[in-house]
């Protein structure tokens, strides 16, 4: 006999919407649930009641709120993520999360990411080698706290090849998920502080390493610039034409100091991320809370320059106010000190 429940039902319908396409929602509630995949049905369409145990492994398998999915109550948001440790969350495992996260984009359509950076959108860093290299020994030395990091001293010649293939796949995924930043022109001060920190406290083993450093972000800012003149993103070193690539929108916001927030679109659904104490990063499935954050995110693009395709003049302005914040960190660091 048939006994519908509407709420049974909203439930299994949210479950289904923010489930990769390519996956069966029947196959998938039959295996968390040990259940045949009859009964599996019978429980979707409202036919037998799901029980309390039922609802608490499906609400932890997919990361559900029931407060949330119900409204019931309007003035909280729930968030869900992973902090970093140095145990059970290091640093190896947060590259492959990163990479599980951008990789689900990729299995939705249509897909999007807008960033809103107050630095360089950490994806970039993983183009070039010495750079994923130098921020790789920033994060365990000076975020993390790796008691064996304390000592530490860096070169670009360092053995980093365990994550090679990792930052490679971020790099190259990143590439072909169409997105939107904004950017301002403060964006490259802490990377250029933190040459500057490791510099005056000797972590650095020589100032080759250091020249090496501002040599790869230069290059890495020209890479950026061509995906910002042609207005897709680009793998490192390809040539560009407007026929491919995913699309690429740059602004220029002069008033706003990003928070490195970043707006995903995942089919008909947006989903929000936001980043606390440098590395970790929350996520909410609240629509109420992902609809405001979407439309504030577009109201700011709505009062920024667009420097993608257009405004040739106001992009060559910014790139190059970047370049001469690099030539000053360099002066800074290696011009003749002066003596009284």
């Amino acid at each position: 006999m048939e006994n519908t429940d509407s709420g049974q039902q909203v439930f299994f319908q949210h479950i289904k919407n923010n489930l990769p396409q390519h996956l069966s929602l029947v196959d998938e509630i039959a295996d968390i649930l040990n259940i045949s995949t009859d009964s599996a049905y019978r429980r979707i369409r409202g036919e037998k009641p799901i029980s309390f145990d039922e609802i608490k492994k499906l609400c932890s398998h997919f990361k559900i709120s029931l407060d949330n999915l119900f409204q019931l109550n309007s003035d909280s948001y729930v968030f869900t993520g992973t902090l970093i440790n140095n145990t059970d969350f290091n640093y190896d495992k947060w590259l492959q999360s990163c990479l599980e996260i951008i990789r689900k984009v990729k299995t939705y359509q249509p897909h999007h990411m807008s960033y809103l950076a107050k630095e360089f959108p950490f994806f970039y860093y993983f183009l070039i080698p010495e750079i994923a290299a130098f921020k790789s020994f920033f994060f365990m030395k000076s975020i993390l706290f790796y008691e064996e990091w304390k000592g530490a001293r860096f070169s670009v010649k360092d053995d980093y090849s365990k994550y090679h293939e990792v930052w490679r796949d971020l790099s190259k995924t990143f590439a072909t998920i169409p997105g939107t930043e904004i950017w301002n022109v403060e964006t490259i001060t802490s990377t250029m502080r933190q040459i500057e920190f490791y510099h005056a406290t000797g972590a650095f083993r020589s100032d080759d390493d250091v020249i090496c450093l501002f040599e790869k972000i230069q290059k890495m800012l020209d890479h950026i610039e061509l995906q910002a003149e042609y207005g897709v993103k680009l793998f490192f070193g390809q040539q560009p034409t407007t026929a491919n690539g995913a699309p690429f929108n740059l602004y220029l916001n002069e008033l706003i100091m990003g928070d490195n927030m970043q707006i995903l679109q995942l089919g008909n659904k947006h989903f929000t991320y936001l980043n606390h104490t440098i590395l970790n990063y929350m996520m909410t499935t609240n629509e109420k809370f992902n609809a405001y954050m979407k439309k504030t995110m577009d109201v700011i693009c709505t009062k920024s320059i667009p420097i993608s395709v257009v405004n040739e003049k106001e992009r060559l302005i910014f790139f190059n106010s970047l370049r001469t914040k690099i030539e000053t960190a360099k002066q800074k660091i290696f011009s003749p000190k002066i003596s009284y």
